[in-house]
């Protein structure tokens, strides 16, 4: 297919989840408030509208996923470069280890100069929730990013082109979270519409938005390579479920300690995006150390794995 109906479409396709989540989230909220008034969902007690808005929109992209699919001529999941994979368990277990051990080395060494400081109290809860966070993001953005988008960039890139691209989406896309609005704000049927222009209202201050674009942008690229060398999705998935237990992991024990929190810059920054994307030189260092560990697997480790 011509590229250009290819890039047209995917522009409509983030023009309809943007305009399904505007419509989704008022009445969503209005359910969920009601919801929680009556003890049903307590949880959801003073839960936001942005982070409705913000929820409706993961919803949306899966919602389009398959219009989007027929309008762009996907009939299979294989004509996104997605193949059966017999490795699947190594490439899922390696891929944690591959990304947690060296994130868990790099918060030993943060305690261990005092970049960061233990808490009095951890609470369980919390780093169960890190773990349901890790399982349920990693499945759902790699599938969107490197088997959709990923993918589709392939019926009309080269695979470096396709690579970065999709990079840089994935990079840009961790940034589109509003900032939250005045309690007292009434939400009507345009509030969703009211989140558009303040898409990106939550981004840190510069140059905490270039480091952890950089950050994004490095793990994107090793997540498509591994996409693109595997044809699955399972290595990346392990990687990046890996990362975010790595560094949601690290607030849940302990706390940055550095004020202001640009004071270790270039070298260390604080973690942004809900405190799972580190910023300096250090943690980007760790991540090109997972890239090159990552590439030693597949040449030397999966390449001997026996085929099932």
């Amino acid at each position: 297919m011509n590229s250009n109906p290819v890039i047209l479409r995917l522009l409509a396709y983030f023009a309809a989840v943007i305009l399904l989540a505007c419509l989704l989230s008022p009445p969503l909220y209005w359910a969920g408030s009601a919801l929680a008034e009556r003890g049903v969902l307590p949880f959801l007690h003073g839960f936001p509208f942005h982070r409705y808005f913000s929820r409706c929109m993961q919803i949306s992209a899966v919602l389009m996923l398959w219009p989007a699919f027929r309008w762009i001529g996907i009939r299979r999941i294989a004509e996104l470069g997605i193949e059966r994979n017999p490795h699947w368990r190594s490439d899922l277990l390696a891929g944690l280890a591959l990304a947690f051990i060296p994130v868990l080395a790099m918060g030993a060494g943060y305690l261990a100069f005092d970049v960061y400081h233990w808490k009095n109290g951890i609470p369980v809860a919390g780093g169960l929730r890190i773990l349901a966070t890790a399982g349920a993001v990693a499945v759902l953005e790699e599938f969107l990013f490197r088997g959709v988008l990923l993918g589709l960039c392939l019926r009309s890139m080269k695979p470096v082109a396709a690579a970065l691209v999709s990079s840089a989406v994935f990079a840009v896309v961790h940034f589109m979270r509003v900032a939250m609005p005045a309690s007292d704000q009434a939400v009507g049927w345009a509030s969703g519409f009211a989140q558009i222009p303040q898409i990106f209202s939550s981004a840190p201050p510069w140059p905490l938005l270039a480091w952890g674009l950089f950050s994004l942008l490095l793990a994107g690229i090793l997540l498509a390579a591994a996409t693109l060398r595997t044809r699955s999705l399972f290595l990346p998935i392990g990687l990046h479920a890996g990362w975010i237990i790595g560094q949601q992991g690290l607030p849940w024990v302990a706390k940055f300690r550095i004020k202001p929190p640009e004071a270790l810059l270039p070298w260390i920054g604080p973690n942004v995006v809900s405190g799972a994307v580190p910023t300096g030189v250090v943690p980007a260092a760790v991540l090109l150390l997972t890239m090159a560990l990552a590439f030693y697997y597949l040449k030397h480790v999966r390449t001997r794995l026996p085929s099932s």
